[in-house]
């Protein structure tokens, strides 16, 4: 993933001598999310500065329309860490049954879309922060007292763009993020409010409890408070505001992961979970995940990816059934085996090698 910022004219104006810092807190923040996940996209996002006294952070998104049925099909189809394991298995916050029973419209952030492959990649821009020069930052280093920490300002705003945006039922409008709102277990919460907290397993797990937008009328989704975080509605000042563990997690569940660019040669040793070997001219799996193959592998490591190769009389056929001896040998021992694959999917990868670890 890369995030691309277009700084202002404002940007330099505004922020004047504190610019060149300014701009280096906002890449070090982008960073962030760029050294946690590897989906093959641009995010473009246009940053400017004002000095108008009321802002302090904020985001400006640029959404797309989506049905809840293709929604949910892509979080499937690029779902890739365990995380997305839970959210889409049985006991998951993330439904095949619309929770608005069709009677809502859903958006997601553009950036967001591109992730989930809903839209291709571009360059085109994905939305926008802006920040108030009037409030006193600090760019680096520790966060002098009565000072806020601008890189952890940037990365809430940043984060926004990206998808971490409750639309919570405004026009009638749900994004990505309000279906792991919850008030209890099986207690799915749309809307915000008192007592919504974050879960990925149906409300039987609070992660982090939700701002009480109803209270204060700001952000659904962004943290109630407790520890400093960089997602909390409010910034203490004097105090670092990092992007934490839980803050990665809900970035994982409403899109981004664990994604190697279609055409990557990776290798991975496992435990067979499962092995299959099927009529010729089969497939298996659907798009973006489609294999056009015989035999199929899963490991119990990646339980959310599928291996397979094909079994055809051409001129590799016998190199692959030496393969395929090779995996149901060790299918049968149980012990662990090498892939060498190419990634042909978000969740799926064309095997060329197959080998003792």
């Amino acid at each position: 993933m890369i995030i691309t910022p277009t700084f202002t004219s404002g940007f330099d104006t505004n922020f004047g001598v504190n610019a060149t810092a300014a701009k280096a807190a906002w890449t070090a923040a982008a960073k962030v999310f760029t050294d946690a996940f590897s989906d093959d996209i641009h995010v473009n996002i246009t940053v400017d500065a004002v000095t108008k006294a009321t802002v302090f952070g904020e985001s400006f998104p640029a959404t797309v329309s989506i049905s809840y049925a293709d929604l949910y099909d892509q979080v499937v189809a690029y779902a890739s860490t365990q995380n997305d394991a839970i959210a889409i298995g049985p006991g998951g916050s993330m439904t095949a049954t619309d929770p608005t029973n069709g009677t809502g419209t859903w958006q997601l952030m553009r950036a967001q879309a591109k992730a989930l492959g809903h839209i291709p990649d571009d360059m085109t821009d994905d939305g926008g922060t802006t920040f108030g020069v009037g409030n006193s930052f600090t760019f680096s280093g520790p966060i002098a007292p009565g000072t806020f920490d601008f890189q952890g300002v940037a990365a809430h705003e940043i984060s926004e763009v990206m998808g971490r945006t409750g639309l919570s039922g405004g026009n009638n409008s749900f994004s990505l993020i309000d279906c792991f709102s919850y008030t209890g277990a099986g207690m799915k919460s749309l809307g915000g409010g008192a007592g919504n907290f974050f879960s990925i397993d149906n409300g039987v797990t609070l992660l982090k409890e939700f701002n009480d937008s109803a209270a204060n009328h700001l952000d659904t989704r962004d943290w109630a408070g407790g520890t400093n975080d960089s997602f909390n509605q409010f910034s203490d000042s004097g105090v670092v505001n990092p992007v934490s563990a839980v803050d990665l997690q809900l970035m994982d569940v409403i899109g981004y992961g664990r994604v190697d660019p279609i055409g990557s040669l990776i290798e991975t040793v496992g435990q067979i979970s499962f092995l299959r070997a099927h009529e010729l001219g089969s497939g298996y799996g659907k798009s973006p995940n489609f294999l056009d193959c015989e035999v199929v592998v899963q490991l119990a490591e990646e339980p959310l990816r599928a291996f397979g190769f094909q079994l055809r009389a051409d001129p590799n056929g016998p190199t692959r059934r030496e393969m395929f001896d090779m995996l149901r040998s060790a299918f049968i021992a149980g012990r662990p085996i090498r892939l060498d694959y190419v990634t042909i999917g978000p969740r799926a990868g064309e095997i060329i090698r197959v080998a003792n670890p």
